[in-house]
């Protein structure tokens, strides 16, 4: 059974092996840090620092076994709930990535463009068809 949640102090050795595998390094003290557990094992990890009123993402990563799943859009869209109901609605990430382009994130000629690359409106991204036709099928 997957499971995904915030991650708790107990779990920090077991994301390490993750985050090495993605030469990630992170203390996973600040912001919003999401993980994917099948069964007792974590298969995946996100991360969004929050900032004044807007997010950054940081990264999202899954375990190599466990991609093409779709899991890294689980992890993604748990993070981007969090923020929702938090009252943030801007991310950005600092690089160009087609990933989350396909996920919705688009290229940022606005605020903070020197800095970050891509951007996401949250209610956006909530809103607009994420798969299918209108009714998602």
């Amino acid at each position: 059974m997957l499971i995904l949640r915030q991650i708790e102090k107990k779990d920090y050795n077991k994301v390490k092996p993750i985050l090495k595998d993605n030469l990630i390094e992170d203390d996973l003290l600040d912001g919003i840090v999401y993980i994917l557990e099948n069964k007792d094992e974590i298969i995946g990890i996100g991360k969004i620092f929050l900032k004044d009123s807007y997010g950054i993402l940081k990264y999202i990563a899954v375990e190599d076994k466990f991609r093409g799943f779709n899991y890294g859009d689980s992890i993604l869209r748990g993070m981007l709930f969090k923020c929702q109901a938090m009252g943030i609605n801007n991310i950005y990430y600092c690089d160009n990535s087609s990933y989350l382009i396909k996920k919705g994130f688009i290229h940022n000629r606005q605020y903070f463009s020197n800095e970050y690359k891509l951007y996401l409106k949250i209610n956006d991204f909530f809103t607009k068809y994420c798969c299918g036709d209108k009714n998602g099928v």
